[in-house]
């Protein structure tokens, strides 16, 4: 079976590179537990406090040549060109990671804030998601100014304090930079964190690396059903409950069409797959049926009796939505208000976490030139030696990517730091979450050479 690795190329370059000390500076990272919320009163912002204090010491020539300013509790570095007249490259990051699950902590082969390090691994909460991506655009920082000094172009580094929850940081930083006139070049973000087998495109033993250009949009809805409750000896008129799960089912069972958007067909284009293949058909594709519809998961549910003599009073459910481009959060709300019109259901659109779907990033110019050179370099299929294709597609989570639409057309979500899929699949916000050296050292050199030819 093969490795992540295997898909490596040139891992001789930057031979100077000081690969052993970025794992040890990423494994000192992971000790630090910077975990966002669950509410703002309750974040340890010494933590915070405590990571900056970290980075200011891993990397003395950034944060020196670097104007370092706080926003609320996340942290901004600009660090200016030698030709301001170019548009400046954002590199985006989150240094906030997900708490771990009560009652899974010694689950974890290591410690989760651990931060431990071994001959192949360097292990801890954020070693995928995203602390490695946030260090290693440092590390090339740190690197290149280390080598020749001031770049061309300048950088701006954004690293936000919430991301997995609120996105306030970044949203903060993003009106920061449009009050100030700023117009980026592009931002690199977060993606996918994998080699992708594009054989599920139609592309079958072909292998590519995901660029996002958009995220689908989110909408939590609220249903609420009041109920006096009383003896379940005499439920007439059914409980609550009942008419909740009546309204959830009709939700559920009364759920968008299938489509085909543009951006679907530039990926299975960028693939090699056939770009005119009915929309259903993937729907029917347990990985690709959320491209081609908004998504419904019903998720919580509250209220209920904690005796079965007892009916329940009041009762609510929450049924998350994620939106395929041209559905907004308004056409989930009336949608839904539509379906249970005739029941005594009270429909919420939960708005302080909704959003539509984002705008759809152009990949042109600059960015597509310095990406593409990186992938053919880093990236090839082992058996050919064939570079890896750059393929569009649509990032189904949320990143901080959507708050900087204001000053940048080009939003891109694009991890170099990638592992093995099961990897992924179990370490993102699960346990044992880790990276292999190799994987580390192999993003870092990827980001250096995005640097140069973007920036030098």
């Amino acid at each position: 079976m093969a490795r992540v690795w295997d898909f490596f190329a040139n891992e001789g370059d930057y031979p100077d590179f000081d690969a052993d000390g970025a794992c040890g500076r990423l494994a000192r990272a992971l000790a630090i537990p910077t975990v966002d919320g669950p509410s703002r009163e309750e974040t340890d912002w010494a933590a915070f406090d405590e990571l900056e204090g970290h980075m200011r010491s891993s990397f003395p020539t950034l944060f020196s040549m670097a104007e370092v300013e706080h926003v609320d509790h996340s942290l901004m570095l600009t660090l200016p060109g030698s030709e301001p007249e170019l548009r400046p490259v954002l590199l985006l990051g989150h240094m906030d990671v997900v708490p771990v699950v009560p009652g899974t902590e010694a689950d974890w082969t290591w410690g989760a804030f651990s931060g431990h390090l071994d001959e192949e691994y360097v292990w801890g909460r954020g070693a995928i998601d995203m602390t490695d991506q946030l260090m290693g655009n440092l590390e090339a920082l740190e690197y290149l100014l280390s080598h020749g000094g001031r770049l061309r172009r300048t950088v701006i580094v954004c690293m936000g304090q919430d991301e997995e929850t609120t996105q306030e940081g970044a949203r903060a930083m993003g009106q920061e930079l449009l009050r100030r006139g700023v117009r980026a070049e592009f931002s690199l973000d977060e993606g996918g964190y994998l080699v992708s087998d594009l054989g599920r495109l139609g592309a079958p033993g072909r292998h590519g690396l995901m660029v996002y250009l958009a995220e689908k949009g989110y909408a939590d809805v609220r249903l609420t059903v009041r109920s006096a409750g009383g003896h379940s000896s005499n439920p007439f008129g059914g409980t609550s409950l009942a008419t909740l799960a009546r309204a959830i089912a009709r939700v559920v069972e009364n759920g968008w069409p299938s489509e085909m958007t543009d951006l679907t067909r530039q990926m299975l284009e960028a693939a090699g797959g056939c770009t005119d293949v009915d929309p259903e058909v993937l729907r029917a594709d347990r990985e690709l049926f959320p491209y081609v519809t908004t998504t419904i998961a019903p998720d919580i549910i509250t209220g209920s009796s904690s005796q079965a003599n007892v009916m329940p009073q009041d009762m609510t459910a929450t049924i998350n939505f994620r939106l395929l481009e041209g559905t907004t959060c308004a056409d989930v709300l009336e949608r839904v208000r539509t379906l249970v019109a005739d029941l005594p259901v009270e429909v919420k659109l939960i708005e302080e976490v909704s959003n539509d779907p984002s705008h759809v990033s152009v990949l042109d110019g600059v960015a597509r030139e310095a990406l593409e050179d990186a992938c053919g370099r880093y990236f090839r299929e082992p058996a050919t030696g064939e570079a890896l294709p750059l393929v569009p597609s649509l990032l189904l989570g949320a990143s901080d990517s959507r708050m900087y639409e204001c000053v940048c057309d080009a939003c891109l979500r694009f991890s170099p730091f990638v592992a093995d899929d099961e990897e992924v699949e179990r370490g993102v916000h699960g346990t044992d979450e880790r990276i292999t050296r190799r994987a580390y050292a192999q993003g870092i050199r990827f980001l250096i050479r995005v640097l140069e030819n973007a920036c030098r």
